[in-house]
């Protein structure tokens, strides 16, 4: 932009440029704007979601669920391979924090893939990956423990489906369940335009909007 006048003007576009007094040399000027980067391709493209939260399943509706496909195909699988009764885990804290079992489930396969003993790089735990201080604040005293894992992490999520701004928008709570509350906040109460909680909110509400 160019100042004239201390107003902005637009810029102006060419094939030459002027060096000194009667000398230009050529020069190839694009008029096409500056290409975005991925991290703003990616957040206009995925901006949507946080209306996508209010659309769908109930996720205070705990009870008489169907659960997708993908989604039984997954913990029926788990429950073999660990010996671990995931679905009747999930489906007593759903009724007890009166959640959607749906929603557990879609964040239990995004988080661990119903693995109790997942531990990411960043040290969350469990099979909704609790961060130590997550853990600690929702009363959750062994992360590996399916029974508790599951129970504080749901209402961690709970607690964030009820935030101020939030207000029930599931993609929003996703948002600030993986990226933290105050980011949330920070984008005006929308997805922030980070690239893993951008995929981490699709992912989750493209599993929970199947059932």
């Amino acid at each position: 932009m160019l100042e004239i006048s201390g107003k902005p003007q637009p810029k102006q576009f060419g094939t030459s440029c002027r060096l000194a007094p009667q000398k230009w040399q050529p020069v190839q000027w694009s008029i096409n704007k500056p290409k975005q980067s991925s991290q703003k391709k990616a957040y206009r493209h995925y901006r949507q979601l946080a209306k996508l939260g209010g659309k769908g399943p109930n996720p205070f509706a705990a009870n008489d669920y169907t659960l997708p496909k993908k989604l039984l195909k997954s913990s029926t699988y788990a429950e073999k391979k660990y010996n671990v009764p995931f679905r009747k885990i999930i489906g007593k804290t759903a009724v007890e924090h009166k959640l959607n079992p749906v929603l557990i489930h879609a964040v239990v396969k995004t988080e661990s893939n119903y693995n109790p003993q997942a531990v990411s790089h960043v040290g969350a735990k469990g099979l909704m990956q609790l961060m130590p201080a997550t853990a600690k604040e929702m009363g959750v005293r062994n992360a590996f423990n399916p029974r508790q894992n599951v129970k504080g992490g749901s209402g961690y999520l709970k607690k964030m489906l009820t935030r101020r701004g939030i207000n029930g928008n599931v993609a929003l709570a996703l948002a600030a369940y993986n990226a933290g509350y105050g980011n949330v906040q920070k984008y005006g109460y929308k997805v922030p335009p980070f690239k893993e909680t951008l995929n981490y909110v699709k992912k989750i509400m493209t599993l929970y909007q199947a059932s």
